[in-house]
């Protein structure tokens, strides 16, 4: 609305500008919009701090503008907004609950999570899966359609490996208790055994085989058991953390299809085979050196898998778009993956994103699962919920049991969502209870206090009417309307660059905003009626974008806290 009113004035002064070309100040004094004249210096030859001031002097503001005025900075055009005028629709599109609609028609497949199904996911997961998760609800707030997608690496060699350890020592034996933590003391034994008798891995090397080549009737269900025993406990872990998929994708479904693309690769000539008999796909001419899409003994690779995955993805699903959430250790991978792709001459290939994200550590370094070595994400959950329930039982000890059960749940879910989500993707997590367990400041729980304390000053005024306009804001009411008409923006941007935790620091600058609002600002007792109802109407709209921010984080807002 703001940006195309300042398009329209801009282009009665004679220039053309995109949306995009727009900037929000660093601080106010510098006004709400700014259009930076330095591409037109480059292509006009000019001074851009003389366009910008010639530029001004052609603009005329009209009077029912929402511009209030426009002042020249350097090279900058800035334009300061008439909140006054402008907080009515603002408010008026919250409460009606209006939402951008930019990819209604389209679809998009956003695959996250992707655990390995040889043991319990740890906090490691936890990055993929809570970003991928966010990315597809921002999407989905969009009115993408959005399909929810993870993938099981359900037929490599490490699984090979815990289908061998359980052959050796598990004696078909049913799991007890949670099936993934029950399996991967046998993969843990596997590697140490591993270490004392090297033929072990041949051993599960013929395995592999097994499933994969010969398609061994006993070796494919024990296999396939064994791997839904894993996916079971999967579950169990997402239901805590409420996260849902709409589909699961299988890796040895693709193995077959994708043995026919590789034979593709290589009579386009752009692979060709090892004297071992590997086939390797060369990519040297495009800076990204060789990868084998074929083992010499006839098995696949995720190359393999991941060819025919996604020629099926875009097919069955009509895709507009795939976005796949895994770690930067892949980043040479998915551009070799989408370069074999494109030189495959599938149009889509530009519509493929990696959503890369740095590894979660510990102090002492690089988890690993192998060695047992790793937080498991099950064990996050429930130390964050026991804290979370000592502290709600503290404040409310006459709630129900299950109340307080379901509060705790959802803060200590809240706080671990938030703290991995908030960190740029293109930095690294050190894990640190003591950091994963703060409730106060820049966290999930301060963001839910927040709402519900909106809530509580709503139920606390009882009957009122909805008032959207008032002849003059404070200070900190301008402050408030001002952040509250950033959301759609900020969901936008965090859909284009791939970074929910946009939404993260956007929502903490809004609580904080609406904490100053609340406390330089009386709602209750504010000074008439007419200032009382425009203030809880401020409290209202505030609630409901708290709330949708925390949605697109996947983070629940509990009534109480």
């Amino acid at each position: 609305m703001m940006k195309k009113e300042i398009l329209k004035l801009l282009k009665s002064a004679g220039i053309e500008a995109a949306e995009d070309k727009l900037e929000i100040p660093p601080n106010s004094e510098m006004g709400d919009y700014a259009f930076p004249c330095f591409d037109l210096a480059k292509i006009q030859k000019k001074n851009p701090n003389e366009i910008a001031q010639e530029t001004v002097n052609k603009i005329k503001i009209w009077e029912t503008s929402l511009i209030e005025r426009i002042e020249v900075k350097g090279a900058y055009i800035n334009f300061f907004l008439n909140w006054e005028n402008l907080v009515g629709k603002i408010l008026k599109e919250i409460l009606e609950e209006n939402k951008l609609r930019l990819g209604k028609g389209k679809r998009v497949m956003v695959e996250y999570s992707q655990p390995n199904p040889i043991h319990p996911m740890h906090i490691g997961h936890a990055r993929s899966t809570f970003l991928g998760d966010s990315m597809a609800k921002i999407f989905e707030n969009l009115g993408y359609k959005v399909i929810h997608a993870n993938y099981m690496n359900d037929t490599g060699l490490q699984v090979a490996k815990l289908v061998t350890s359980y052959q050796l020592w598990a004696k078909d034996k049913k799991p007890e208790g949670k099936p993934d933590f029950w399996l991967w003391q046998y993969y843990i034994k596997y590697h140490e055994e591993a270490a004392k008798d090297p033929t072990l891995d041949e051993k599960a090397k013929e395995t592999l085989r097994k499933f994969e080549i010969e398609r061994n009737k006993k070796t494919v269900e024990m296999w396939n058991r064994i791997v839904s025993w894993c996916v079971k406990g999967f579950e169990e872990t997402y239901k805590k953390v409420g996260v849902n998929f709409d589909v699961y994708l299988y890796e040895n479904k693709f193995r077959k299809p994708g043995k026919k693309i590789v034979e593709e690769i290589m009579k386009k000539g752009i692979a060709f085979k090892t004297p071992e008999g590997a086939t390797v796909a060369d990519l040297d001419k495009y800076g990204l050196g060789g990868c084998v899409i074929l083992r010499s003994d006839g098995t696949g690779l995720y190359y393999t898998s991941d060819l025919a995955m996604t020629v099926y993805k875009f097919k069955k699903y009509k895709l507009n778009k795939a976005i796949w959430s895994v770690s930067s250790e892949q980043n040479l991978y998915f551009k070799q993956l989408f370069k074999l792709l494109e030189l495959l001459g599938y149009p889509w290939t530009k519509d493929c994103y990696h959503l890369s994200f740095e590894l979660v550590r510990l102090p002492e370094g690089k988890m690993s699962s192998r060695e047992g070595r790793a937080v498991l994400l099950d064990e996050v959950v429930e130390k964050l919920s026991k804290i979370a329930y000592d502290e709600v039982n503290k404040r409310n000890p006459k709630l129900s049991e299950k109340a307080k059960q379901d509060i705790a749940e959802k803060i200590a879910i809240g706080a671990l969502k938030y703290a991995i989500v908030k960190i740029e993707p293109d930095k690294s997590i050190t894990f640190d209870w003591e950091q994963m367990l703060r409730f106060e400041g820049d966290t999930g729980p301060y963001l839910q206090y927040a709402h519900t304390r909106c809530n509580s000053i709503l139920d606390k005024a009882g009957r009122w009417k909805i008032q959207t306009k008032i002849e003059r804001l404070a200070e900190e009411e301008k402050n408030l309307v001002k952040i509250l008409n950033q959301f759609p923006d900020v969901v936008e941007h965090a859909a284009k660059d791939l970074r929910p935790h946009y939404v993260c620091n956007y929502v903490f600058d809004l609580a904080t905003t609406f904490s100053n609002f609340y406390q330089k600002c009386p709602v209750l007792k504010a000074e008439n009626d007419k200032l009382k109802n425009f203030r809880l109407t401020l409290v209202k709209a505030t609630s409901i974008v708290l709330k949708d921010s925390l949605d697109l984080l996947g983070i629940e807002v509990p009534e109480k806290m």
